[in-house]
């Protein structure tokens, strides 16, 4: 019914077991690992066989390249409706997973989309909500590990040139949902992926700009100016925020994504 995608990294292999022992002999899903030729010797070792488990292994670092991967895999697999995009540093648990499969199965949408927190319960990214005609908006604003699209409904894959492993560090997710557009969007509510704290990291923040400035210029106008408003809220928000608290360190931070969101 529904397939996990998750390009791997050979840092995050404790992870990845952990998670390959959540979905062991879970009916209806299946998870495709893809692995470079280290993990997968790693992932032998510590037995991790089960039936639902595919591996692929590849040894590029392009993550938009491995979850096309992954999906090629899926298409192939008649059983599976749902493709998900997990991070190799992300988790779910039974409860969470068990409100999402819930969803799928009477779900007529054609993207579904659920928040990220961490394991300390905070927030991870945009908080992404249900505006009823307006569900739409959300697709601007989701990270990857957030997707749970329509197997149907994919008619491009992953852009290559974007995602971590390219000179666009970012915006595959975007660019993904994009490409694949449709208003038929909805949240599942109250449901979570875990997904590690995110430090303030200021060359992190300013790739992701850059990527993103990027991609609003080879995407429509009518996607590229909404997609501007819903990214541009966020700094906006910070740098007022940064100014109330005197911290000047985020306030260098937020105005250095405005203006390379702006100018550069």
């Amino acid at each position: 019914m529904i397939g996990f995608v998750i390009p791997c990294s050979f840092n995050n292999r404790y992870n990845i077991v952990e998670v390959c022992k959540f979905f062991y002999n879970k009916r209806n899903t299946f998870i495709c690992l893809i692995v470079d030729h280290r993990l997968s010797q790693f992932l032998k070792l510590k037995n991790i066989n089960n039936k639902n488990v595919k591996f692929i292994t590849h040894k590029s670092k392009n993550v938009s390249f491995k979850r096309n991967l992954g999906i090629k895999f899926f298409f192939e697999i008649k059983k599976i409706v749902w493709i998900s995009f997990l991070d190799s540093d992300c988790k779910i648990d039974k409860i969470n997973f068990s409100k999402i499969i819930k969803y799928v199965i009477f779900s007529k949408n054609k993207i579904l989309l659920v928040n990220l927190i961490s394991p300390n319960g905070n927030k991870i990214g945009n908080n992404l909500r249900n505006y009823f005609f307006l569900n739409f908006l959300n697709i601007y604003r989701a990270g990857t590990p957030s997707i749970i699209i329509k197997k149907k409904h994919i008619k491009k894959l992953f852009d290559i040139k974007f995602g971590i492993g390219t000179q666009n560090y970012s915006a595959e997710d975007t660019k993904f949902l994009i490409d694949n557009f449709t208003y038929d969007v909805s949240v599942i509510k109250k449901s979570f992926i875990y997904h590690p704290d995110q430090l303030i990291d200021p060359i992190k923040i300013s790739n992701y700009s850059y990527g993103q400035k990027k991609l609003m210029k080879i995407i429509s106008k009518k996607h590229a100016l909404i997609f501007f408003f819903m990214i541009i809220l966020r700094p906006l928000f910070g740098l007022v925020l940064s100014i109330l608290k005197l911290d000047t360190r985020l306030f260098k931070i937020y105005l250095k994504r405005i203006k390379v969101l702006v100018y550069e």
